[in-house]
């Protein structure tokens, strides 16, 4: 099983992505996706169950397909994308 963690939170705001995102993405030996989640960042006052969070309702799955993985003796493999890191090494070389 390979999980991956995507980070697209920038500095900034934007008013069609909010302040951000995080994805958490499983997938089978094979590399097969089986589910995801995403929750997304945007105004404060938004940050409820059902709003900006929906994707939070979605882990109990996630974690599921994990269990059984392990209990299959399964490897685990945890890979991290930041996909503004670019982005602020470039702003830090100025």
């Amino acid at each position: 099983m390979k999980v991956v963690e995507t980070h697209d939170i920038g500095s900034g705001y934007d008013e069609y992505s909010g302040k951000g995102s995080v994805e958490i993405s499983l997938y089978d030996a094979e590399g097969k996706g089986i589910g995801g989640v995403t929750i997304c960042a945007g105004e404060p006052e938004d940050a409820v169950f059902y709003r900006d969070l929906d994707g939070a309702l979605c882990i109990e799955p996630l974690l599921r397909a994990a269990y059984e993985a392990g209990k299959r003796g399964e490897t685990y493999e945890y890979e991290f994308i930041d996909e503004n890191a670019e982005e602020e090494a470039g702003e830090y070389e100025r």
